[in-house]
């Protein structure tokens, strides 16, 4: 599973009405509150990091489970997908909506913290940091916070992903950045959408046409969204008008 740093972060689009979140000096400290109640609801995509206009970007890939490699040119380029999973939360410091992607250990102590505080949003929590600017062994310590009243953050808005962090392209926009470095066209807006509506290797890659890349199966992907597609049986829900369907637990 491939990690980035809080610092490495700032390559990353930076749009939208949305913030990342950064605790970037060992011992720096936020008070958050996340904005889920389960890990089903943790936004999770199956995404291809690229470079376009010296920023690092996500895209979506276009594969379904069993679908050959050619259905997604950044697949046939040789451009790896990874499950790429955004934590959503409040920052009561400066009241703001913040989002951090983590990866699958992170993940997993968020279920303890969703086992043991039931509803997760309802709870108030600090994190710490463990570790100096640019260290890559740097960890996160989440306490919970007893004595400071939680926000209702039930009516917020929340980020939109797709389109903006995570872009939504077809198979011929990807062909053409993978000619040229660039897409068709871009939308620099991140549009938010009422919560329950209907409605981290950083290193990116730079365009150009390579031999396409041996079949793998690994982390196949959906069609249009670039999601893993599950059973009927196992296959996680998420709130309404949720339109992920990668297992936040699985890797790349």
């Amino acid at each position: 599973m491939a990690r980035i740093t809080n610092e490495q972060a700032d390559k990353y689009y930076s749009g939208g009405s949305s913030e990342w979140f950064q605790l970037k000096n060992d011992g720096d400290v936020a008070r958050v509150q996340f904005m889920f109640d389960s890990i089903e609801d943790i936004p999770t995509f199956s995404t291809h990091r690229i470079k376009l206009n010296d920023k690092e970007r996500q895209v979506d890939c276009l594969r379904m489970p069993g679908d050959p490699i050619e259905k997604c040119p950044l697949c046939e380029a040789g451009i790896p997908a990874r499950a790429a999973r955004f934590v959503i939360m409040y920052q009561l410091d400066d009241q703001k909506v913040k989002i951090w992607e983590r990866g699958r250990q992170f993940i997993s102590k968020l279920q303890g913290l969703i086992n043991r505080y039931s509803p997760l949003s309802e709870h108030v929590f600090e994190i710490e940091r463990h570790g100096r600017a640019g260290d890559q062994s740097t960890k996160y310590e989440i306490y919970p916070v007893d004595n400071v009243q939680a926000e209702d953050v039930s009516q917020m808005d929340m980020p939109e992903l797709e389109g903006s962090l995570v872009l939504q392209k077809t198979a011929h926009e990807m062909n053409e950045y993978l000619e040229t470095g660039e897409f068709p066209s871009e939308k620099d807006s991140a549009p938010v959408r009422r919560r329950g509506s209907s409605s981290d290797n950083a290193a990116g890659y730079t365009p150009r046409r390579q031999t396409p890349a041996t079949t793998s199966t690994s982390g196949a992907t959906s069609s249009r969204t670039g999601r893993v597609q599950h059973s009927s049986s196992d296959a996680p829900q998420g709130r309404r008008g949720s339109r992920r369907a990668v297992n936040p637990e699985e890797t790349f």
